[in-house]
């Protein structure tokens, strides 16, 4: 959600108010878990207590927050500016032979994940595979830093991790926007945040599930298959 406001002590007014008594969520929890069975918001998760021995998994709401978090419009847009820039760079650095290992090797068994794509990458490097072309799908993970005790300070977006593999979710992060327009419209968000200070504009559509599939298309095409 994007707000418009210059200090800490503005930004952190608009932060959603969440009561820790169910009772009075419970409205809100129940709306949300119809629209979330009805439009897909949903993920297979593993399921133990099944009385049908071929069911092992059930379809279950994804965790979601029931309002969008707050982020100040000067810093949002210029997170979407940066991202094309941060992609460029970690392009050169996936082909900095010297600089991956390095990095990476020093890491030995601490990461286990990690340590087997370095694995796969050293023996791609050893047998001299070429790759015609290379297509990244990046997420840029961003939280607002915004102390109580500096009130007259600006908020800002502190980068907490960049994602080079980052295509599991992106199908769902594209509806999360729409529940909340929809949280918007249906209930307002009364009592958890001031709905009068927000208005559908300010949630801004996410299209990572058209870019993602539109980026694994041209990447395809780069292997010479335009079918």
């Amino acid at each position: 959600m994007n707000v418009y406001v210059t200090t800490n002590s503005e930004f952190l007014l608009q932060r959603p108010r969440y009561s820790q008594a169910i009772q009075e969520l419970q409205p809100y929890a129940d709306t949300a878990l119809d629209w979330q069975a009805t439009h897909g918001l949903l993920f297979r998760a593993p399921k133990t207590d099944s009385e049908v021995s071929w069911q092992h998994s059930a379809l279950v709401p994804t965790p979601i927050a029931l309002a969008p978090s707050p982020i100040p419009r000067k810093e949002f847009d210029k997170v979407v500016a940066l991202q094309p820039v941060l992609n460029q760079l970690f392009d050169k650095i996936s082909r900095d032979h010297e600089f991956l290992v390095t990095a990476l090797e020093s890491l030995g068994t601490a990461d286990e994940f990690t340590s087997r794509v370095f694995d796969m990458y050293l023996k791609q490097q050893s047998i001299g595979v070429t790759k015609p072309g290379v297509i990244g799908i990046h997420r840029s993970d961003y939280l607002i830093h915004a102390p109580e005790n500096e009130p007259n300070a600006q908020p800002r977006a502190k980068q907490v991790e960049f994602n080079t593999i980052a295509a599991s979710f992106g199908s769902l992060s594209a509806i999360v926007g729409n529940f909340h327009r929809f949280m918007l419209k249906r209930t307002g968000y009364e009592g958890l945040l001031k709905s009068s200070e927000i208005s559908q504009d300010q949630l801004p559509f996410n299209e990572s599930l058209t870019s993602i599939g539109d980026g694994l298309a041209a990447g395809f095409e780069l292997y010479g298959q335009s079918e």
